[in-house]
């Protein structure tokens, strides 16, 4: 029974709420894989490509695609890396800053859909459960 397997049901969490949320940002004229770069650098200002691509599960081709769209934008600048020629910090201009932090309030907001119901309690359980399932799943793929 499908409804009982774990890679099923993160499948349809997924789907909904990438859903919920795509509907909503793409109001905000933004692309995809671009509210999650803005919200990954809404927490990380300064990170270089790689560590954005990693911290939000995007391959080095789409990153370096997505973030040259963006500059484009004028929703983030690069500054050359002091030690790294090669590597450039990445930040949010006030334009991006803006639409990273609406983003953030979308996300929000389909969160407490999600966990409509739900004590903070088991929220706080689940949501370490996830997180440690996701480590699982990552460390097997390495």
């Amino acid at each position: 029974m499908l409804e009982a397997e774990l890679h099923f049901l993160l499948l349809r969490g997924f789907h909904y709420s990438n859903k919920a949320i795509s509907q909503k940002v793409l109001a905000l004229g933004l692309y995809p894989g671009q509210p999650k770069i803005l919200e990954y650098l809404l927490e990380h200002d300064g990170a270089i490509a790689k560590e954005i691509g990693e911290g939000c599960v995007i391959d080095k081709s789409t990153i370096a695609n997505l973030l040259l769209r963006m500059e484009r934008q004028n929703l983030l600048y690069k500054k050359e890396h002091p030690l790294d020629k090669r590597a450039s910090h990445i930040h949010l201009t006030e334009e991006g800053q803006a639409l990273a932090v609406k983003v953030k309030e979308i996300c929000a907001q389909t969160d407490e859909a999600a966990f409509r119901g739900i004590s903070r309690d088991r929220q706080e359980t689940f949501l370490q459960t996830l997180r440690t399932i996701l480590s699982n799943l990552e460390e097997g793929t390495r």
